[in-house]
């Protein structure tokens, strides 16, 4: 009863401020597009076009946000490779007309080289996030690439996109949100982070569960 009592006082605290929860939450959101903001890349090329097409960017870029919402756009498989255990970067990724995939550069490269032939070889869209480029391989086994780099959020963007966050839980689609950040609040959180968006939002997560208590 107690613990009941308590989540519903946390619960209590965020629906004072306006807001369903805290929407900066420890993982990337990846569903609801109307929390997503990303750079203004252009859509990937259909299905059928024999192409990879790989974000390239460092931990926090915003690469599987983007994926996402590609994805909600044009669905298709999609395929994680984890970072441990080492056996599950084996898993058989899917080969489908369009197919999605994260982290492709953890994946073993026999297997990377096979995936990539058989997309090839069906005229597959391949749409990726990795830390590494892939291009030289990809055109290797017969595929056209299309590269976007993912650079360090600037001021404007992360801003975009921690307004994005909060109305995407704010209790009332109103044109205006009871919580917000200061501008102070959002210089030293671009600061902090340095351009990373995933550790903007560990900041935001903890300073608005500060600012609600």
């Amino acid at each position: 009863m107690r613990a009941e009592l308590d989540a519903w006082r946390f619960d209590d605290r965020y629906r004072d401020a306006g807001l369903t929860g805290n929407p900066f939450g420890g993982k990337e959101h990846t569903g609801g597009g109307a929390m997503f903001v990303t750079r203004g890349l252009p859509d990937p090329p259909p299905s059928g076009s024999a192409t990879l097409v790989q974000v390239i960017g460092e931990k926090g870029a915003g690469k599987t946000t983007q994926l996402h919402v590609w994805r909600e756009r044009n669905m298709g498989p999609y395929h994680y490779v984890p970072p441990e255990p080492y056996r599950h970067r084996w898993r058989p990724p899917p080969v489908a007309p369009i197919v999605y995939g994260d982290e492709i550069d953890r994946m073993p490269w026999p297997l990377r080289w096979l995936w990539l032939r058989r997309l090839a070889a069906d005229r597959a869209t391949a749409i990726i996030g990795t830390h590494v480029d892939l291009s030289a391989i990809a055109a290797g086994c017969g595929l056209a690439v299309v590269t976007h780099r993912l650079e360090p959020v600037d001021r404007a963007t992360l801003d975009a996109i921690i307004e994005a966050r909060l109305r995407g839980a704010a209790r009332v689609s109103a044109g205006h949100l009871r919580f917000r950040f200061s501008d102070a609040d959002l210089h030293a959180i671009h600061a902090e982070s340095g351009g990373s968006i995933r550790d903007a939002e560990v900041h935001c997560h903890k300073l608005l569960a500060q600012r609600v208590h």
